[in-house]
């Protein structure tokens, strides 16, 4: 439902740009017409090197997209199963890391994102789960047998963190973007010359095509923002369910 939302303005304003480039005395069908052995030639030749461009990007960003969920859900898994681990051990250190793993997930979030979009570390995110590193290592003066262990979950939950940390700050290289920008911009723009004499049906046929291109591309933008609000999106949501079922 978001992206006919979003597509609806796209076809407003493609078809004023439709209307007026028809009804222009400069628009000439007979001599597109006249055209017809070329034109669709060259005009596939556009379409299939954006078809291209746009297989391969979204390939690369739907593998970060997976990677950073994978890795969401590594860093939450390994919360919960550190934060069961610990149950049984004394009193002191358990309570110790219990209050740990819930300072953490309710850091996580309250913050949200807005630090991991940009490609910069929370102080009190590092303060938080550096805190839950030290209750860790005070298992070695009262239960030396338990730490092989507790230190493998949290050596998972530390991979998982910097998976995390690394797959939000990835996004698709400028150059590939603004290409791909460029591509599409050519596509629907040169839709409008395809030499069909009904305007009616030029307009379905060009405003498919068009809808189709920029279809394409808001897909792209909202895989290479996988934190943003958008059709894909990663959220605390995995977070706050762990924090609600340790509280």
């Amino acid at each position: 439902m978001t992206l006919v939302k979003r597509l609806i303005p796209f076809l407003l304003v493609f078809w004023t740009v439709f209307y007026f480039v028809r009804t222009n005395d400069a628009y000439d069908t007979r001599l597109l017409l006249a055209n017809i052995d070329g034109v669709p030639w060259l005009y596939a030749a556009v379409g299939t090197i954006f078809g291209v461009l746009a297989a391969f990007a979204i390939q690369k960003e739907w593998n970060e997209w997976n990677a950073l969920s994978d890795a969401v859900r590594g860093e939450v898994d390994g919360l919960e199963k550190l934060y069961l681990w610990t149950n049984n051990f004394p009193e002191t250190i358990r309570n110790a890391v219990h209050a740990d793993i819930r300072h953490y997930l309710s850091i996580v979030i309250k913050e949200g994102w807005q630090y991991s979009e940009k490609g910069e570390r929370s102080k009190e995110l590092d303060d938080a789960i550096m805190h839950l590193n030290s209750s860790i290592y005070g298992i070695f003066d009262s239960a030396p047998q338990l730490m092989p262990t507790a230190f493998t979950l949290l050596s998972i939950v530390f991979n998982h963190r910097s998976a995390r940390l690394q797959h939000s700050s990835e996004h698709m290289p400028p150059l590939l973007r603004n290409t791909l920008r460029f591509a599409a911009f050519l596509l629907i723009g040169l839709s409008m010359f395809i030499a069909i004499r009904n305007i009616w049906l030029a307009f379905l046929f060009t405003a498919s095509i068009g809808s189709l291109a920029y279809s394409i591309f808001l897909v792209l933008t909202d895989l290479d923002n996988p934190l943003r609000p958008g059709d894909w999106h990663i959220t605390t949501k995995d977070y706050e369910a762990l924090l609600a079922k340790i509280s």
